[in-house]
């Protein structure tokens, strides 16, 4: 009786060790794609006009593109959506021929963002 209770709490245990590690995990399946960016919209829209770079890039992680404007510095990120999440985006390494989905904001000196202009 001992021997079978402990058979079956031992496979317990490993049926549910197993379960818990292979759960659907959401892959970029691209090397154009930054790691660790799986952002959702919600995340994206935590990014307001005030902010400071650093929160920005926490959030989106690195950005797509960079340039400095008499305005400030103009940092953009474009994204892919992922096929199998929806509104699950990640960060393009370069830039896509078709920009279909982009965040673009505007920096200060200070590194506070000024504008924002977006599409996703």
């Amino acid at each position: 009786m001992f021997k079978r209770l402990l058979i079956l709490s031992t496979l317990t245990s490993v049926l549910f060790l197993v379960s818990c590690s292979s759960g659907n995990k959401v892959q970029a399946g691209s090397t154009k794609v930054h790691p660790h960016t799986a952002l959702r919209k919600l995340e994206i829209d935590m990014i307001k006009v005030g902010d400071g770079l650093v929160k920005t890039e926490a959030v989106l992680g690195k950005a797509t593109e960079k340039s400095i404007d008499p305005s400030g510095t103009v940092m953009t990120w474009y994204f892919a959506e992922d096929r199998d999440v929806p509104e699950q985006y990640y960060t393009l390494k370069e830039k896509p021929e078709t920009v279909e989905k982009f965040l673009k904001l505007t920096f200060d000196p200070k590194n506070k963002i000024t504008a924002k202009d977006f599409k996703l």
